[in-house]
């Protein structure tokens, strides 16, 4: 599961405590508004979600390989056994605090976000804290009880994550239409040095204490031309001028993120089709791999770091069957690939990755869906895997 996100199920609760805070496209059309309490009536709601899943993982054979089988319960690294709570304060009519605390069985508890938000009027609010910036569609919006899918699409989580910072978000109203935007500035990125030269190249965010770095600026817009909001699409993305501290080799090499995507559903009685996407990239300014920070000793030269991934599903539910065991079922069916940097001198490049899901849910309530997932993962160079995923989860 994706841990750090700005528009968790917390921030839907949000929406119901601040007017105009933002409309997005629909995640689930069966879900009921929620309840408006009058101002200054709820200080504190606790939000959360429990899960766990078990997974069986077959590899083909290989070269003479033989296959292996595994099986686990409560270790699928998306969804593990375990609570995220998402408590959301309100000290004033104005002024909220939203937090984020996962607890997973053998790991631990961790500490996902923490925001502080501040409503100034209709469609501007001003937050600060540890947050997930919008990167697309998936982070904060399908990570969590609403994926049906029960597994990552292996093309998503290469682009902003979470981040110290501040700035603004809403949304506002054009007659019929809406528009939700989110502009910010935080520490941003850090790229890695490693004298092995496994990870060089890569990323690291979470930096709360960027001391003598520029700052990042990103944001995001999408657009719901529709009044029912039906349908959503928008862009995203955040530019990093320098991805290590001035007077160091790393000072001038630059890294940037875009993400586009897609979120539609629509009602052909009985049936309910939703169609999402995304396509996301990083592509970091070609650069020389030193030893360290400091050291101009050359390890490789003209490294060309640019990784992307990409999505797209389907689902189709009978929400207008008269059977209740119908009505309640939603198959699936998504693709999904993820390229890393083809260039030789990248150590942990690789041949794109693709995935094809096929999934079954079955909604007891809006709030406690159980999904069976069978994922297929290809890779030029090495065994398919195949992995069957039975994942449970409860929202309250």
């Amino acid at each position: 599961m994706k841990k750090h996100n700005i528009l968790t199920l917390a921030i839907g609760i949000m929406v119901s405590l601040v007017p105009n805070l933002e409309v997005r496209a629909q995640t689930d059309s069966t879900l009921p508004a929620p309840n408006k309490p009058g101002g200054g009536s709820e200080k504190m709601l606790l939000a959360g979600e429990m899960f766990t899943s078990w997974q069986n993982v077959k590899i083909d054979p290989y070269h003479g390989m033989p296959s292996v089988t595994t099986n686990s319960f409560g270790s699928n690294p998306a969804y593990p056994t375990g609570l995220m709570l998402m408590p959301l304060i309100k000290l004033t009519d104005r002024l909220f605090i939203d937090v984020q605390v996962q607890v997973n069985a053998g790991v631990g508890a961790s500490f996902n976000e923490g925001i502080i938000y501040y409503h100034v009027g209709n469609g501007l609010n001003i937050f600060t804290g540890y947050f997930q910036p919008r990167s697309g569609m998936y982070e904060g919006i399908l990570d969590d009880f609403t994926n049906r899918y029960a597994s990552i699409p292996v093309g998503m989580g290469i682009g902003v994550q979470s981040e110290a910072g501040l700035g603004i978000q809403g949304g506002i109203q054009c007659g019929y239409s809406k528009i939700n935007y989110q502009l910010y500035v935080a520490n941003g990125p850090q790229l890695v040095v490693d004298s092995t030269g496994a990870t060089n190249g890569q990323l690291t965010y979470g930096n709360l204490a960027a001391i003598n770095m520029p700052k990042a600026v990103g944001g995001e817009i999408g657009f719901l031309p529709f009044s029912n909001s039906n349908l959503e699409f928008g862009v995203s993305g955040q530019y990093m001028p320098s991805t290590g501290p001035n007077g160091t080799p790393l000072a001038n090499i630059s890294t940037s993120s875009l993400a586009g995507y897609l979120n539609y559903y629509h009602v052909f009685n009985p049936l309910m089709i939703r169609v999402q996407g995304q396509y996301e990239y990083t592509q970091t300014q070609k650069y020389n791999l030193y030893t360290n920070t400091s050291d101009t000793a050359i390890l490789q030269s003209a490294f060309n770091d640019m990784l992307s991934g990409w999505f797209a599903g389907m689902t189709f539910r009978l929400s207008g069957s008269s059977s209740t065991f119908l009505s309640n079922l939603e198959l699936g069916a998504r693709y999904s690939q993820l390229t890393l940097p083809q260039d030789v001198l990248c150590q942990w490049g690789q041949k794109p990755l693709n995935q094809t899901t096929i999934s079954l849910t079955y909604w007891f309530t809006w709030k406690a869906p159980l999904s069976i997932a069978y994922d297929i993962y290809t890779q030029s160079g090495s065994p398919t895997e195949k992995v069957f995923t039975l994942r449970g989860m409860w929202f309250f």
